[in-house]
This record gives structure tokens, C-alpha cells and sequence, in this order.
């Protein structure tokens, strides 16, 4: 069964240079998400992420363990929330 979990990332304050507009971020969350066991699509929505999954390979949980790993090219990372819309914190 597919489900659809929306994403909030809090990295302004971390990467305050990016504002999530970075296209080398998005192109990496795509890349990783891509490869990533369960995952159908990953997509942008206002100002957060999707992510579809089948939720017997991958949990909520796990995806946000990926995002805590992002991005890798800077010093700190993501801080990711779930949230019902997409862009909105919690």
C-alpha cells in the first residue's frame, strides 16, 4: 500500500545562504530518495517535500532518519518535521 507523507525542513536557520531554493539540495534529495528501498516518488509541494512509499519497506520514521543525513555537502543538516501541509511546520 502506498502512503503519502508530507515533509516540512527546517535548514534556513542551519543554511541560512539556501532558503530551500537550492536546486543542488533538491537534486540530491531526489538522487537519495530515488535509490532508496519503498520509495515511488519524491516531490516538491509549496514549500516542503513529498515523499511516496510503500509503507511495508520504509517508515515515516526511516525517511526522516535520510533527511537528518542531508545535505551532504554541508557541515550541518536538515531538521525535518511531518506535517499535513506541505511547507508548514507540524
Amino acid at each position: 500500500m502506498t502512503s503519502r507523507t508530507a515533509f516540512h525542513l527546517d535548514c534556513t536557520p542551519i543554511i541560512p545562504e539556501c532558503g530551500f531554493t537550492c536546486a543542488k539540495c533538491i537534486e540530491e534529495m531526489k538522487t537519495v530518495f530515488g535509490g532508496t528501498r519503498g520509495v515511488g516518488k519524491f516531490y516538491r509541494e509549496g514549500d516542503g517535500v513529498v515523499v511516496e512509499y510503500d509503507a511495508s519497506a520504509v517508515t515515516a520514521e526511516q525517511l526522516m532518519d535520510v533527511f537528518r543525513e542531508l545535505p551532504s555537502f554541508y557541515q550541518n543538516h536538515f531538521v525535518p518535521s511531518v506535517t499535513e501541509n506541505p511547507g508548514r511546520p507540524g
